[in-house]
Formats: structure tokens, C-alpha cells, sequence
């Protein structure tokens, strides 16, 4: 997570320029509009990516170093990242691999992500019904999932975790050690009720963690769970 090939501008625009057909462009958006095709890589510096409603951009992959990434309810695109800027996802999208460096990341209701969604510097919320088959992993941010799916594993450094509302996360629950840079706060990890974690639990570094009565969970390693009821623990 550290070495993130999206970094840094120059290292983005490299990497775009190695790929036939990239549209590259600076100081400027990229926009879909609904209906029109769209196909092909593009990329921008210092511009936003905007991806209409219901517009099919399946065969498409955007990049932007200094912009946000929007995609409307019943978008389709492949793999989006950005480098300074929100991902802000619809409801009812499909994507392939999402990530950003520096800002939050938001899925809306119903969407597939074929891929893995990763954030380093920003927080991470997967609204009910979405299904991530990949990995969900933030560095520094929450990980919230209401109602949600993750095939991968579910990681954090700092920032904790919600897992509530019948969630699901077929692989293992990681909280890494953070090494030298080690935050004071302790991480506060809710499995919340109806979720699931069909994987293993697994702490690098001291958390609070708490386990619904109605939550199943796999085995623990590095944290004592405690068990509560209601909506939230106390």
C-alpha cells in the first residue's frame, strides 16, 4: 500500500503515456455523457472525471492526478483512480478497480465492483447491497460497510471499522502494524448485527473490538472481542 503506483503526477503520466490508445490532457475534465460511446484510456492533470448516469463506458479506464472522480447511478466503467481527489460512486455502477491517494471513497447502493478498492489517505463507505470481489483496504481512514459485500479481504492501518447490517466479508479481517508511523488512538473495530466474517481476525497492533450477539466471525488472533447488543456498542 505504500508504493502506490498512482503517487505522484509525473509517475501517472508516465504510466498512462505506456498505454496504446490514453487519451492524456491537462487542465482539463473528462466528461461521458449518457448514451454517447466512449472507449479507450484517458487520463488528466488537474482535471476532474465525470461519467454521466447510465452511460456505458465498460471498455474504459480514467486517471486523474489532481481531480475527483464521479460516477452516476447505472454507470459502467473499468478501472478508476485519481491521486488528490474523492471517488464518488452511484448507485447501481459497475467498475472494475477503484482507488484513490489522498481523499474518500464512496460507493452507493447496489453497485458491483469486479476489482479490488483501495484508499490511503481518506475513508472508505460501501452502501447495502454492493458487492466488492476484490480486496477493500484503507490506510489511513474507516472502513464503514452497511449492508455490503467484500470477496478479499477487508485491511486497515488507522482508522477502524464498521461492519454492520448483515455485512459480508468472505475473506480475513486485517489490521496491520503501522511501524513507525504509529498513531496514538486506538482502532475501534465493530462487527455489527446479521454481518459475517467467514475469514480469520487478525491484529497487528492493540484494537478495540467488538462482536454484535448476532454476528459470526471466524477465529481471532491479537485483540479479546466483546460482545454487545443493540445497535451500537456502549
Amino acid at each position: 500500500m505504500n508504493k502506490h503506483p498512482f503517487r505522484s503526477a509525473p509517475a501517472l503520466l508516465a504510466l498512462c503515456l505506456l498505454f496504446a490508445g490514453c487519451n492524456t490532457s491537462v487542465n482539463e475534465d473528462i466528461e461521458v455523457a449518457a448514451g454517447a460511446p466512449h472507449s479507450g484510456s484517458s487520463m488528466t492533470v488537474n482535471g476532474d472525471v465525470r461519467v454521466a448516469p447510465g452511460a456505458d463506458a465498460s471498455g474504459s479506464s480514467f486517471r486523474t492526478v489532481n481531480g475527483e472522480i464521479r460516477l452516476g447511478d447505472g454507470a459502467q466503467v473499468s478501472d478508476c483512480a485519481t491521486v488528490n481527489g474523492t471517488v464518488d460512486v452511484g448507485e447501481g455502477v459497475r467498475a472494475g478497480d477503484l482507488e484513490t491517494v489522498n481523499g474518500n471513497l464512496r460507493l452507493g447502493r447496489d453497485s458491483q465492483v469486479t476489482g479490488h478498492v483501495k484508499v490511503v489517505n481518506g475513508y472508505i463507505e460501501i452502501g447495502q447491497g454492493s458487492h466488492v470481489k476484490g480486496a477493500v483496504a484503507s490506510v489511513n481512514g474507516k472502513i464503514e460497510l452497511d449492508g455490503a459485500r467484500v470477496g478479499g479481504d477487508l485491511t486497515n492501518v488507522n482508522g477502524g471499522m464498521l461492519v454492520t447490517r448483515g455485512s459480508v466479508v468472505e475473506g480475513d479481517l486485517i489490521v496491520k502494524d503501522p511501524g513507525e508511523d504509529r498513531h496514538t488512538r486506538v482502532p475501534r473495530i465493530v462487527i455489527g448485527p446479521d454481518s459475517k466474517i467467514m475469514g480469520d481476525l487478525r491484529f497487528e497492533r492493540p484494537v478495540e473490538l467488538f462482536v454484535h450477539t448476532t454476528a459470526q466471525i471466524g477465529s481471532v488472533d491479537g485483540a479479546e472481542p466483546v460482545e454487545f447488543s443493540g445497535d451500537e456498542p456502549g
